[in-house]
């Protein structure tokens, strides 16, 4: 296949460092604008074969795909800017949207092909499904729990994660609201997610940690290469990997 080129919006952050190094390493693949904020030291430095940028729209001019992790505003922003551009796939793993900007972003995909996941580990993926089928087999009396930690910089609590684990639980028919999840902003945690369901007499504990920030990546550049090939359209990470 043909390399597909690719535009990383938060590209100095911690999951656009994995990103570019991962997009390093695979053959089809190449990066081709590196976007941070306007006003940050590093732009015009080397950002792996490219220079750093503020440049939004002039990257969705040579990109296929933008993968995102910056914040919401900026998200919803980039994905306005794709009408009119030969870009219209974003890949975004941004979380902590307020339910407006929830609502702009989903809009956005009424033209634009949109993956859009609080967690791109395909082990996350996984669990999401263990979760909605454990919940949906046991009795609605058991209490169910979830527990959320990340590293100290993390600054949406809960997590996209646990939203999306929560999401989980009330498919199965276990409801929980996100004002009852514990969340942990500790040292350098990438994250570690469990769900506790019990009785009086048993638990059950489904739990996911990662021990790299390289899966993500992973995950993020699979959904990339996925939705190249999509129609226009609201997609997540189940989609992707067809679960």
């Amino acid at each position: 296949m043909a390399s597909v080129n690719i535009g990383i919006l938060g590209a100095a952050g911690r999951m656009g460092c994995a990103l570019r190094a991962e997009i390093a390493k695979h053959e089809d693949t190449k990066l081709v604008a590196a976007l941070v904020a306007p006003g940050t030291e590093m732009l015009g430095t080397d950002a792996g074969g490219v220079k750093f940028t503020s440049d939004i729209r002039a990257a969705l001019e040579i990109c296929d795909v933008l993968i995102d992790f910056s914040s919401p505003k900026v998200a919803i922003d980039a994905a306005l800017m794709m009408f009119g551009t030969p870009c219209k796939v974003l890949v975004t793993g941004t979380t902590g949207y307020s339910a407006t900007e929830e609502k702009a972003l989903v809009q956005a995909a009424k033209a634009i092909t949109l993956v859009k996941s609080g967690n791109f580990s395909i082990g996350i993926c996984v669990l999401e499904n263990l979760v909605t089928k454990a919940a949906a087999a046991l009795p609605n009396d058991w209490d169910a729990d979830i527990l959320d930690i990340h590293h100290n910089q993390k600054k949406d609590a809960p997590s996209g994660t646990a939203l999306m684990l929560g999401r989980a639980l009330a498919t199965g028919g276990q409801n929980i609201d996100p004002s009852e999840f514990a969340s942990l902003r500790h040292g350098g945690v990438i994250g570690e997610h469990s769900v506790f369901l019990g009785s009086d007499m048993e638990t059950i504990t489904l739990t996911h940690t990662a021990l790299d920030r390289a899966v993500f990546a992973k995950g993020a550049l699979t959904a990339a290469l996925w939705a190249v090939g999509q129609d226009k359209g609201l997609y997540d990470m189940q989609d992707v990997l067809g679960l």
